[in-house]
């Protein structure tokens, strides 16, 4: 049971820790002017953060039904739904972006560059910005949630 709990906490903090990265990775590749190379790395990277999304549901779920704390731990505290409310919303900011990175395939230069004109542009960084902004109370709620409180 000590060993399963050590490892299901560890699939989720990894889960958790590559969505974090990978939406920093977002940040740092997103420009107004996107080279097709640069394109074709920013809908990798952002694949990458839907399927991390993912695995951060399933160990999440994992630790909640087969962690020692059990569900009735988490089924009765504030901060485990706070936390929950929380990662929906950064889902729901995602969702913009990467249609529109998707969509600007059929909008690219012969070369398969893109130039972003300043209200998309400005819209999309500032999506990418309001995930930061939630995600960090994420491992904050985890903390207090971890703490009994």
């Amino acid at each position: 049971m000590l060993i399963r709990d050590a490892l299901l906490a560890f699939a989720h903090f990894i889960a958790v820790f590559s969505l974090a990265c990978l939406l920093v990775g977002e940040l740092v590749v997103f420009r107004r002017s996107l080279s097709a190379d640069i394109l074709r790395r920013l809908q990798i990277i952002d694949r990458w953060y839907g399927i991390s999304a993912g695995f951060v549901i399933v160990t999440g779920i994992s630790r909640v039904f087969f962690g020692p704390k059990g569900s009735a731990f988490y089924a009765h505290n504030l901060f485990f739904w706070t936390l929950i409310v929380l990662f929906v919303i950064v889902a729901l900011l995602s969702i913009a972006p990467t249609i529109a990175y998707i969509r600007w395939n059929s909008r690219t230069a012969p070369d398969g560059s893109i130039t972003l004109d300043d209200a998309e542009f400005g819209s999309i960084r500032r999506l990418l910005w309001a995930q930061v902004a939630v995600f960090v109370f994420i491992p904050l709620c985890a903390t207090l949630m971890a703490r009994g409180l």
